[in-house]
């Protein structure tokens, strides 16, 4: 056997327990501890290469319960090669000895230590956790399809490589589905971390457990991403279990820390379904939050349709827009008023998204659209269209710009062209005064004001008020006793 020569104290830091026969191994330090175990780096020096021995801690080595569980911890992750699950490669099971295995060395940080990084550097790391958690689903959907519940799904069980490498760990708890209680033998204890366990483990309902209990754990999970915090909060152990039997639970958008950030309601949704008291009421299975976790970050989630009749208007003209639309199926033309007659934009088909601008901006809509044939639209509201802006803030800042450029140039256009028509009416009113006014005192020329208007508001189809506003503003002209009169220029 190879051994470390005299036995030395337990200091915690160093391996001190025996070493299993043919084990030919060096220890490199403390990696880190829990309540049953120790993790050493060590280096093997029959395969040449740096792995992390797992050993139970000395004074659990007599207790069967925690044997048992050490060893089946092993065993259960021995079994489930997947790439975000760490291998173990050997197991030593000398109980008057040793009960150790060794397992691939994890670099990195846990999730839980790159949360609480982010969150005091201000950094909103959103989108980076919510990969994280994509893989974890994964590395749960595999140990589900082989029969095994993880049992203990928290941040810190989960570590992140330099590289990008992502391993769920810690099996400790996990447990067959096999080997589960019937309702009768069930002994009622409980197991796991109080602040993201599922109703049913926290009351000790083991024979309930399920695959949905992993759900609810990742539900947890996702909460402490967006709240900063996990879902039962207390100041002891024994609080938090209490809140976790209860199972109520305060949406995350309302005890965030970030409160002054606009949380996506999309994730707030999938967080409190999976954070369902009944099981039934969850995703059924990872798969499914896992469905829902990348269509929030491909921005591709299920918008609402609606279906409009041919020549049928969607948005009007001076609207004030809170959706955005899609075209599914269908075409449509954009059209405004332009010196009081209707124009056509454009024509717009399946693909092609329209009403952006006057959402994005608040401005009224510059145009009106509407169905050539039945057309079906997604509906894109005002928050969602936000939500998928402020993926990152300098798209944002870019696309709110542009749109507001366009309206820029689109209102100088249309003031250019009002005035355009404006001017006609004083053109129209001095070629009126020219053939059908009549003399008066002071070299003025005077005309029934009346009848003129009616005839401007005729020609022009400006309003009479924007008619009378023109005028008034024209050097010489004045309204008296229902008579136009123009003076003569001053020289």
């Amino acid at each position: 056997m190879f051994g470390f020569g005299k036995k030395r104290p337990d200091d915690g830091q160093s391996l001190t327990q025996p070493i299993p026969a043919g084990w030919e191994i060096v220890d490199l330090g403390l990696l880190g501890a829990g309540g049953m175990s120790r993790v050493y780096r060590v280096r093997d020096e029959t395969l040449g290469r740096e792995v992390a021995f797992k050993a139970l801690r000395p004074e659990l080595m007599k207790e069967d319960l925690a044997l048992n569980r050490f060893i089946e911890e092993a065993r259960i992750t021995a079994q489930l090669d997947h790439p975000n699950i760490p291998a173990v490669y050997a197991l030593a099971t000398d109980k008057k000895k040793s009960t150790c295995f060794t397992m691939k060395v994890l670099e990195g940080s846990s999730l839980q230590q790159i949360l609480e990084q982010n969150e005091k550097e201000g950094i909103d790391g959103l989108f980076s956790a919510l990969d994280v958690m994509v893989r974890v689903c994964d590395a749960i959907s595999f140990a589900h399809a082989r029969g095994v519940l993880h049992l203990d799904l928290k941040p810190s069980n989960v570590m992140v490589g330099e590289y990008g490498q992502i391993y769920v760990v810690d099996w400790g708890l996990a447990l067959r589905k096999a080997n589960l209680p019937s309702k009768e033998k069930d002994d009622g204890s409980s197991f796991g971390t109080p602040a993201y366990m599922a109703p049913e483990q926290a009351r000790g309902q083991n024979h309930a457990l399920d695959e949905r209990s992993d759900v609810f754990a990742l539900g947890g999970m996702l909460y402490r991403i967006l709240a900063g915090r996990p879902p039962y909060l207390d100041k002891t152990s024994n609080g938090t279990r209490a809140l976790a039997i209860e199972a109520v639970i305060q949406p995350p958008d309302q005890v965030a820390k970030r409160g002054a950030q606009s949380m996506p309601r999309r994730l707030v949704a999938i967080c409190m379904k999976a954070l369902s008291v009944a099981p039934e009421d969850r995703y059924q299975d990872v798969a499914e939050i896992k469905r829902e976790l990348e269509d929030f970050i491909r921005g591709t989630a299920q918008l609402p349709r609606m279906v409009f009749q041919t020549g049928e208007a969607i948005v009007r003209e001076g609207e004030i827009g809170d959706a955005a639309y899609v075209i599914l199926d269908g075409h449509c033309q954009a059209t405004r008023v332009v010196a009081g007659k209707t124009q056509m934009l454009r024509l717009i088909g399946p693909g092609e998204m329209f009403g952006e601008t006057a959402v994005l901006t608040g401005s009224p809509r510059s145009a009106t659209v509407t169905a050539l044939l039945d057309t079906t639209v997604a509906v894109v509201d005002r928050l969602f269209l936000q939500e998928e802006m402020e993926r990152t803030s300098f798209m944002a800042l870019a696309i709110r710009t542009v749109a507001s450029s366009f309206l820029d140039l689109n209102a100088q256009t249309t003031a250019l062209l009002e005035e355009q028509r404006l001017g006609k009416v004083v053109d129209l009113t001095l070629r009126h005064l020219a053939l059908m006014g009549v003399d008066g005192p002071g070299g003025t020329r005077r005309t029934p004001w009346t009848s003129l208007l009616t005839k401007l508001v005729s020609d022009t189809g400006l309003t009479a008020e924007a008619i009378s506003e023109r005028l008034d503003r024209q050097p010489g002209f004045e309204i008296v006793n229902d008579q136009l009169v123009l003076k003569p220029s001053v020289k």
